[in-house]
Parts: C-alpha cells; structure tokens; sequence
C-alpha cells in the first residue's frame, strides 16, 4: 500500500515489545479485538533466555487467529527503540495504533509511551495502554513469567509532544556533516537546497539570508538546544548538540 493511502477500514495494530511475560502480551490482544500486532523482540531471542516466552507468544497468536510481524532490534538503546517505532508506525498510517507499555524492558517502556506521544498527529491515531497483572513472581524459575494472569487494561493519558519541523531536521543534518561550519557555508548550503528563498528583486539578497538563516533556522535551533553557537560575528561556528545528534536517531529527513 502507498504510504500516502489510507486504508478503508481502520485495523487496530497493536505495537507489543516481548520480554519475560505471554499474558500481558496476549492478553490484551483477544480482549481489544486486534487485527495485527507488531513484537518487538531483540535480534538473537531464540538465543536468549526469553525465548520460551517468545516462542509462547507466537503459538498463542497463531491459535488465535491474530496476524502478527516483529522488528528485531537493540531494545537497551533508546533511540534506535524510539527509531523502531517510528518505522512500525509509518507502516501502519491510517490504522488505529495502540502500544503495550507494560512488556518488555523498562526502556521499551519509556520508548513506547514517547513514541505515542511524538508521532501522534493529525494522520496517526496512537493509544499507549498498561496491561495489569494478576500476580507477580519475585524470582521466576526458568520458563516461567515475571508476571502471570491479566486484570484489564489502563489507557493511559494521550498527550501529543511537537517535533522540530522537517526544515530545522533537513538543516540540522547539513550543521552535523559540516561542523563546526561557519554561516556564510550553511547558508550556501541552506539556499541550495532551497531552505532558505530570497526575492530575486531584492536590494539587500545577503542581509536577506543571513535573517532568514537567524531568524528561521538558527534561532528555533537554539531553542530545542539542538545546536550551539561559539564566537561571534565573522568567527562564529555552529555545531551540533548530543540532543541534536540523538534527534537524529529517530527523526528521518522527509522530502
């Protein structure tokens, strides 16, 4: 399907990292009538000692009748997490997204309740939810959950974080390959790939620039702390932040 196309009915995609746990995974699944849900799981699970339960899973989705993909990737690194989402939801534009923030590792957690929040937008419906136990077991034996039975779903509060726009991302990107690079070289580069447009009939086409640059690109920059500017004037440099770079990570350069 073309990612611009939108579906006729909306299926309801469930987002579900696997750890140590089957119920709160699948639970939650027959009881919200998903369509389709997306594991993610680290690359060598079948290795792993959660493998049982990702094997568990499986079975039980396939005895269920639910469709089901995975993603495979570093589930300790919270951008290349956030970055995984991302990827899941741009495949799923146009249908209801809910994530499961209660499987998985605590990172997997934090990265599924910020995706909710970051890529939700006027195209993207995304519901994070907490999957409630029954019991807990304090030292699980080998094979067995962490947590086991399953008492219902929390919604939780669906608040909606902004992102820089695609221009500050497309400028942020020019900073990082050329820093630290000096203004006069990233609004060559700005103006090339026409982030920057100054009237042609202007008096003034340079100051023109450099306001366009401050005011447009360098300023909003600064805000989300993505850049830093050293010196001043002719001898200025602008390099790129750790925020900037991990912004990065997951933010792709739309067209």
């Amino acid at each position: 399907m073309n990612m611009c196309e939108r579906p006729l009915v909306k299926l309801r995609v469930h987002i579900a990292p696997v750890g140590f746990e089957v119920d709160r995974v699948v639970l939650p699944l027959s009881d919200l009538k998903a369509d389709k849900v997306w594991l993610i799981v680290e690359p060598d699970i079948e290795s792993g000692k959660a493998s049982y339960h990702y094997d568990e899973v499986k079975r039980q989705l396939i005895s269920l009748g639910i469709v089901f993909d995975e993603m495979r990737c570093d589930i300790r690194d919270l951008f290349i997490l956030l970055n995984t989402y991302r990827e899941i939801i741009a495949q799923e534009i146009g249908n209801q997204i809910y994530i499961n923030v209660s499987t998985g590792t605590k990172i997997e957690a934090i990265a599924g309740t910020m995706a909710s929040m970051i890529f939700r937008d006027d195209t993207v419906e995304i519901t994070p939810y907490y999957a409630q136990p029954k019991n807990y077991e304090i030292t699980p034996e080998i094979g067995q959950q962490f947590t086991s039975g399953y008492d219902g779903v929390i919604q939780l509060p669906n608040y909606r974080i902004e992102r820089p726009k695609s221009r500050l991302i497309k400028t942020l990107r020019i900073i990082r390959d050329g820093q630290p690079i000096r203004k006069k070289d990233l609004i060559d580069c700005c103006v090339e790939k026409k982030l920057i447009e100054v009237d042609s009939n202007s008096k003034h086409p340079e100051s023109a620039k450099h306001s366009q640059l401050s005011k447009n690109l360098i300023e909003p920059l600064l805000q989300w702390n993505l850049i830093s500017v050293s010196e001043r004037g002719k001898r200025s440099r602008i390099s790129i932040t750790q925020d900037g770079e991990n912004i990065l990570k997951f933010l792709p350069e739309e067209p």
